[in-house]
């Protein structure tokens, strides 16, 4: 239904939005294996071409892992050796042998444990306040 007003139209439905906090990007730990998933371009049954591109020192680290397909998502397992802790890394997934990509991902390593589910989010401070416990008299000289 709409209301005519100096010539514009006005509609009686409201939009509401609601804003969710989702993390978009992978974080993984810094070193031992990690399983990712991924909905790329193009799924592949087989080898696939990963490289991790550190933002700040612009080192590549490239693998070559087994992809397969996990129902909507291409999934593989991957050993990346050992990686800068709280860093950010460009995720460029390609074909084997070729310069077709197929996923472009940003990616954040850390050692902590990042759980959406349970409100565990990732905190820069972590571990780094200390708290003083101290009376508050006032000494009088």
């Amino acid at each position: 239904m709409f209301i005519r007003r100096g010539g514009d139209f006005a509609s009686f439905f409201l939009q509401i939005t609601k804003n969710l906090r989702y993390i978009s990007m992978k974080i993984i730990g810094t070193s031992g294996t990690k399983t990712i998933k991924v909905i790329p371009r193009e799924y592949v049954d087989g080898q696939i071409t990963v490289k991790l591109t550190n933002e700040i020192t612009k080192k590549v680290v490239t693998i070559n892992p087994t992809a397969e397909t996990d129902h909507n998502y291409m999934s593989f397992t991957a050993e990346f050796g050992t990686l800068r802790k709280d860093t950010f890394y460009i995720m460029d997934i390609y074909l084997y042998n070729t310069t077709t990509q197929i996923y472009k991902d940003k990616v954040f390593c850390t050692n902590q444990t990042i759980d959406q589910s349970t409100n565990n989010y990732y905190s820069i401070n972590k571990d780094q306040y200390v708290t003083v416990d101290y009376d508050n008299d006032i000494i009088l000289l």
